[in-house]
């Protein structure tokens, strides 16, 4: 009887701490935040010590450092290795392709996704999801640096103008020698959504994929959950 109780004990205190990884454009490191696996064909690109994000290539004189973030080896798992467990002081992420399944709450493995044996604590857990709320994008002000800043978009008359390839302004329209006069837009550049009036058109290769009425941006492919492409 005594060990039925530790077991129904065990089943319902057990913390699962599962691994997942990052969509495009998406913050996978930084100082203070953790680090993150990207989702496969992505690599985590380092802007500054504070942030890196999850893209095809590195931006290209837009500041960044562009050092790609390799997490310490004692912060992650290997597979098959144990990452939890009363007591345990090592490393609770396990590798990409792995999560972190409880046996007991004495022990921890990680594991590869979704292969949780039927008698161990795991098993007795449901794991629910629930979709993310949309929100709407941040709105700038008139005036105001308008690229490099994530699901952002400037405020109604007024659209996302270049000047260099550093610097692009909130402003109704397209200043003479502006290169936005024959500018085209990069990864993660704003292309359209309501009230939108600037550059629409994405970079060979790129396409202008919606997130919501407000905001659509460039990718390569659609940026995942959230999305409604």
């Amino acid at each position: 009887m005594v060990s039925a109780l530790m077991l129904a004990f065990a089943l319902f205190v057990t913390i699962i701490d599962r691994t997942y990884s990052v969509g495009i454009y998406e913050q996978c490191a930084g100082e203070g935040y953790g680090t993150f696996p990207c989702n496969p064909g992505l690599t985590c690109f380092r802007r500054n010590k504070w942030y890196s994000s999850c893209q095809y290539s590195c931006p290209r004189n837009l500041d960044w450092e562009c050092e790609t973030y390799i997490a310490p080896v004692s912060t992650i798992a290997a597979g098959w290795n144990q990452c939890g467990g009363d007591g345990w002081q090592g490393p609770k992420v396990c590798a990409a392709g792995y999560a972190c399944y409880a046996r007991s709450v004495h022990y921890s493995q990680c594991r590869p996704i979704n292969d949780c044996p039927f008698d161990w604590a795991c098993a007795a857990l449901i794991v629910t999801t629930t979709p993310p709320v949309p929100v709407g994008p941040t709105v700038l002000a008139p005036y105001t640096k308008c690229n490099n800043v994530i699901y952002s978009i400037c405020p109604a008359g007024y659209g996302c103008f270049r000047s260099n390839n550093l610097y692009a302004e909130c402003r109704p329209s397209c200043p003479q020698t502006w290169a936005c006069e024959t500018d085209v837009l990069g990864p993660a550049e704003q292309c359209g959504g309501e009230g939108y009036v600037g550059v629409t058109r994405c970079v060979p290769g790129l396409r202008c994929y919606m997130r919501s009425k407000w905001y659509s941006h460039c990718a390569a492919s659609c940026p995942g959950v959230g999305w409604a492409c």
